[in-house]
């Protein structure tokens, strides 16, 4: 089990926008080499980020396709009005790079790919986009864990419950193992004086079976 700080994760989160690092440059996708922002998300499986992204990627009420040989994602006429007044066609490709998974993505304003260069007030909205799905990962990474730890809490509690059982079970069983242990002991006692008794009962016989006796000589 990845023993991972909830609290640190938590920490991460609110400084992901910080740190989150958004790269430009030309990237060979479907359409030829054009210019695209990729972004690394770390210690993550490149399937879960895709299922991730495509959902994402739809509340931009576009119609998304994934090609299954290349991998790579369209996204048709997308809405970011912050981007563009028009419909945006966005274009993306998820590849795992060790226990990372690096997104790439093109953004088809038109007749032109989106870039620094020739749009560079459209730059921040980019980065708002990614960095807000880097934190939709990150927290549905954390909800997972929660899930797990919750689990986890779960079993325990139930143990602590088995626990007290198995004790209160125990302490039955003390108690009447010392209940019986006090009537034995009173049981003892009524028997020791019962031998008393008994013995001075035996003493007097003895006598009576003496007296027959001395008799029966006497009688010789």
């Amino acid at each position: 089990m990845k023993k991972v700080s909830l609290l640190i994760m938590l920490m991460c989160l609110s400084v992901i926008a910080v740190f989150a690092q958004i790269e430009e440059g030309s990237a060979s996708m479907s359409k030829g080499s054009e210019n695209a922002f990729t972004l690394e998300l770390r210690q993550t499986e490149e399937k879960e980020v895709t299922k991730a992204w495509e959902k994402y990627i739809k509340g931009f009420k576009g119609k998304v396709k994934r090609d299954k040989k290349s991998g790579e994602i369209f996204a048709d006429d997308c809405q970011v009005k912050d981007m563009s007044s028009n419909t945006v066609d966005i274009y993306s490709r998820l590849r795992q790079s060790g226990e990372n998974t690096v997104l790439t993505v093109w953004y088809d304003l038109g007749g032109a790919y989106l870039s620094s260069g020739m749009h560079g007030d459209k730059i921040p909205v980019v980065e708002k986009m990614l960095k807000e799905f880097a934190v939709s990962v990150d927290k549905a990474s954390v909800e997972e864990d929660l899930k797990v730890q919750e689990k986890i809490l779960k079993d325990l509690e139930k143990d602590l419950k088995g626990l007290e059982k198995d004790k209160e079970k125990s302490e039955n069983e003390i108690a009447k193992c010392e209940k019986k242990i006090l009537e034995e002991k009173e049981s003892i006692k009524v028997n020791i004086e019962n031998q008393k008794t008994k013995v001075g009962e035996i003493e007097a016989q003895k006598n009576v079976v003496e007296e027959i006796r001395e008799v029966l000589k006497k009688m010789d």
